[in-house]
């Protein structure tokens, strides 16, 4: 189960360097005060799953505001901090299985692959620092940063535990945004998770394994030998990876993008043949619903506590 994340899509690479570094080296929820506000009170439907953490405006808002708490917190004892960047990579549409028969994106985007092999976001000044210091000092700043394990809280997940120690810096930033953070770490690591569980309960569906013999039989027949549409993909995110690697130029591109079109409409055609992205998108459908009542409570609870923060720092 992944640790805990600051509110937005996913854990910068930065920000992961640190945790993974400081847990290196230092080994009863309550409800959310007075009423929900109003847009709070809504129950989310399915099709509204994927917009529970807001916009990108008001993600960077809250990213940025944990980051300055963090960054006084850390300076105030005695320890440098140097607030990250947000940044935020949306999916792009050909990246998402549910469009893998769109011909026509396959035609003009092909797999997306060149996106997905871009090198990551630029590494965290604050886990370089921590590099740098001899092995006590390290300690001692991942200690500040992290908090210790006498203070650690455990929250009961739907598929794991999540855990966070109360007394370093990430979790006093977070105590004064979002409350009580024992009510905030499960709400949040509940809806940070939500399009992943969404994402393994379509894959675990025999339905789409049943779509997978005759896509791979159909590609065969076209000239291009792949176990499924992720193995697929993955070459060519895999290729254009070597490529930047090899410094092939301009031309190497233009020659890998071209045989990535090519497969990928290939892929889409077979795809719309065996209906695998159909099944997908029906699938979809289902789970989100039964998602968004499953774990209605949580939503609920990190909207609340998600509002209020940006009353606070808006």
């Amino acid at each position: 189960m992944p640790r805990r994340s600051p509110p937005r899509p996913a854990l910068s690479a930065g920000r992961a360097t640190a945790l993974a570094l400081a847990l290196a080296l230092v080994t009863s929820c309550t409800a959310p005060e007075g009423g929900p506000p109003p847009a709070a009170r809504r129950a989310v439907t399915g099709s509204q799953l994927a917009q529970v953490q807001g916009d990108a405006a008001e993600q960077k808002l809250l990213f940025d505001a944990e980051e300055r708490m963090i960054a006084t917190c850390m300076r105030e004892r005695g320890r440098p901090y140097r607030p990250l960047a947000w940044h935020s990579r949306s999916p792009l549409p050909e990246e998402d299985p549910r469009n893998g028969d769109d011909v026509a994106l396959r035609r003009r985007a092909g797999y997306g692959a060149a996106a997905a092999a871009a090198p990551p976001p630029p590494a965290d000044p604050n886990g370089d620092h921590m590099r740098s210091l001899p092995r006590e000092q390290r300690a001692r700043y991942g200690q500040a940063l992290l908090g210790t394990a006498a203070h650690r809280i455990d929250v009961e997940l739907p598929d794991g535990v999540a855990f966070l120690n109360a007394d370093g810096c990430i979790a006093r930033a977070e105590r004064r945004l979002y409350g009580d953070l024992a009510t905030w770490l499960k709400a949040q690591m509940v809806v940070v998770n939500l399009e992943g569980e969404v994402s393994r309960r379509i894959f675990a569906d025999k339905r789409v394994g049943r779509t997978v013999g005759p896509w791979r039989a159909c590609m065969k027949a076209a000239g291009h030998a792949y176990s499924d549409p992720e193995a697929a993909r993955a070459e060519f995110v895999e290729a254009y990876r070597a490529s930047a690697e090899r410094g092939a130029g301009r031309d190497g591109t233009a020659q890998l993008r071209r045989r990535e079109v090519r497969v990928a409409v290939a892929d889409a055609l077979c795809d719309r043949r065996v209906g695998r992205s159909r099944v997908i998108r029906l699938l979809d459908r289902k789970h989100r619903g039964e998602l968004a009542r499953e774990r209605g409570q949580d939503i609920g609870t990190y909207r609340v506590l998600r509002e209020r923060a940006l009353a606070r720092v808006e």
